[in-house]
């Protein structure tokens, strides 16, 4: 039987545990209080505000971690009372908050914050920000400005690269017809930023405009007071009945019959750095194991030798018999038609990429609104380039960084074979369920691109829940190696990599952007923190990679899903002979599944078999298949299962 520390490990890849929040109700209006701050404001079941927070961030858009001190809660039938102390900064001193928070049964909840500083604090934001659901997307809400005045408008359903509403005192959302809430920010100028566009579950509405300049000091001996009331307006048919409401108990999914118009599976691959060629090469053996369609060579001309990377590029890809995409990073400071040249000649001798793609350095740094863009090779040059140094080869454009630098700055889709972009969960938030609420927002990202390229189609990838590179700040965050490992936010090692969890992950980002369109999607790194093994041991997503890339030229199958007590994510694909499916358990909770195969239900389950993939199961190979057994399926903390059946 595994221990405490070891099961944790397995399923999240660290021993460090995330606080249990506290439940509090009034009535019909739910709450959770986390950290300080509250999560999934609830009026009837109904979801109205994803959180309310009251944050420090650094200079690097880092979050200071509030500690609490004299935390006091009263529950009573009608209302809830939270009263707290906290102490935040660089040291962990230098701002002292004094909170309350207050929610009744007739849907009113009130935040206060008052916050002095005890030393200077250097900031890119202190205040609050307050999240609205993903499920807001295209509904009605009504701005009300700092100078009092009002309009009527709707929540972008496209993801907006900016700022949807700015100087923002209220916004009153109507969630249903039967349901709105009124946010009301007080103690400074408020805004709102899509955040879609890092794959945040959430709109974000947040102190301070982004055209004033940051960062920022907060001078020792100075106070910030602000405030947060939420108002819900319901009718009887929202009212308290439906406060206790519960999913169904069984998730159900249901592979559809009929395959029309079927789309090839995205062609899988996975990333591996010139930094880390030493380490890939020792690897070729397994990369042929895997066998991705691609591995995607990262060269930057700012670090790395041309020489020696393509050298070593084409030597993995002929001892791993995989193809390789050679992704370029441009000085910015060059001409790029020069540094092209550079790495043609350098290729020259050796295997050809099967695609390129590039970009200057400069793009892969945010370029916040209000500020200036800084001096760039421009698009047509750096295309120009591409083309000529490797005549034939389809090329590739649009941002190394994160969808929201492609969404902000547009190449000439036009001019490109195909946009490429990737995708990071914990710039915002690292904490296990906002990682996974990521992958709600994943096709909104998918449609939003292809709105954008039209019939240019788009890559994604390489993509981890790790930062490869911090947009927003001068590096990414450190973290502690192995099972003391910490949920960070942008750092470049995160601990659930190598964990069970994030497998799960994984399959519900391949099957997000698979539905979505998506012709190539890389997942991982062959190695180095980002990589596909702990320390000697392949990871859990090193054998669901393998599964996944041997469906290579297969279908996608139509699924449907409805979902239960806990997310699931499921994916399809229909080959000469049997159907495959995957299923990933999101959550630490226990999922039963109901199976449905269709018009030929009874038979097909009868010659279904089963692989289960989860924490408690000790594997140096991929997991065997067994016979199906009738019934629900149940799925544990994070449990993959991979079902095969005849087509």
């Amino acid at each position: 039987m595994q221990s405490v520390e070891t099961s944790a490990v397995a399923l999240v890849g660290t021993t460090q545990v995330e606080a249990e929040p506290v439940q509090l109700a009034a009535g019909a209006l739910t709450v959770e209080f986390e950290r300080g701050g509250l999560r999934y404001l609830r009026y009837g079941g109904q979801e109205v505000i994803r959180a309310i927070s009251f944050l420090a961030r650094d200079e690097n858009w880092g979050t200071h971690p509030l500690d609490l001190d004299d935390v006091q809660i009263e529950q009573r039938d009608d209302t809830f009372e939270v009263r707290f102390r906290g102490t935040c900064g660089p040291t962990g001193s230098e701002l002292r908050l004094v909170a309350s928070i207050i929610g009744r049964a007739h849907g009113s909840l009130e935040f206060n914050a008052d916050a002095t500083l005890e030393d200077d604090l250097l900031t890119n934001r202190t205040g609050f920000v307050v999240l609205h659901p993903l499920d807001v997307s295209g509904k009605r809400v009504v701005v009300e400005t700092v100078d009092g005045k009002s309009r009527e408008t709707y929540f972008p359903e496209k993801i907006d690269p900016f700022q949807p509403f700015r100087d923002i005192r209220a916004l009153t959302t109507q969630h249903s017809d039967t349901l709105s809430a009124q946010v009301r920010m007080e103690g400074d100028t408020f805004e709102m930023e899509d955040q879609r566009n890092w794959s945040d579950a959430s709109f974000k509405t947040y102190v301070r405009p982004l055209a004033l300049p940051w960062p920022y000091t907060l001078d020792k001996g100075s106070t910030l007071k602000q405030s947060v009331t939420v108002n819900v307006r319901a009718s009887e048919a929202a009212a308290p009945t439906a406060a206790s409401r519960d999913r169904a108990v069984a998730a159900k999914v249901r592979l559809d019959g009929g395959n029309p118009g079927a789309r090839a599976m995205p062609q899988l691959g996975i990333g591996v750095r010139a930094e880390h060629l030493e380490a890939a090469l020792q690897r070729a053996d397994a990369l042929r194991t895997l066998n991705p369609a691609y591995f995607c060579a990262h060269l930057d001309l700012r670090r790395d030798s041309p020489e020696r990377a393509m050298q070593g590029f084409a030597r993995l890809s002929e001892a791993a018999r995989v193809p390789y995409v050679l992704e370029v990073v441009l000085t910015g400071e060059g001409n790029p038609a020069e540094e092209m040249a550079r790495v043609a000649r350098a290729a020259r001798d050796f295997v050809a990429p099967g695609a390129l793609q590039v970009s200057p350095a400069p793009d892969l740094k945010a370029v916040l609104p209000g500020s200036p863009w800084p001096p760039c090779p421009s698009f047509d040059e750096v295309f120009a380039a591409a083309r000529a140094a490797f005549p034939g080869v389809p090329l590739g454009g649009g941002s190394f960084a994160y969808f929201t630098e492609l969404n902000r700055k547009r190449p000439p889709f036009e001019q490109l074979d195909y946009a490429t972009f990737t995708t990071c969960p914990i710039v915002h938030a690292a904490d296990d369920r906002s990682v996974m609420e990521t992958l709600a927002t994943l096709p909104f990202i998918a449609a939003s691109v292809t709105a954008l390229a039209g019939s240019t189609p788009y890559r994604v990838g390489p993509s981890t829940i790790a930062a490869r590179d911090n947009p927003y700040g001068s590096s990414t965050l450190p973290n502690e190696a192995g099972s003391n490992g910490k949920r960070i936010c942008l750092t470049d090692e995160d601990p659930r990599q190598r964990a069970w969890f994030g497998a799960a992950w994984n399959l519900g980002y391949f099957a997000a952007f698979a539905a979505g369109g998506a012709s190539h999607i890389a997942l991982s790194e062959l190695t180095g923190p980002r990589g596909l093994f702990d320390r000697a041991r392949p990871t859990p997503l090193f054998y669901l990679l393998a599964s996944l890339a041997a469906a290579r030229g297969a279908s996608i199958a139509e699924l449907t899903v409805e979902r239960g007590r806990a997310p699931l994510a499921a994916f399809a694909v229909k080959q000469q002979h049997h159907t495959k499916v995957w299923m990933a358990n999101l959550s630490t909770q226990p999922q039963a599944v109901e199976l449905d195969f269709g018009s030929s239900n009874a038979a097909k389950a009868a010659n279904a078999t089963l692989a289960r993939w989860n924490a408690a199961a000790e594997f140096a190979t991929a997991p065997q298949h067994t016979v199906l057994a009738a019934g629900p399926l149940t799925l544990g903390p994070y449990e993959i299962v991979e079902i095969r059946t005849a087509t």
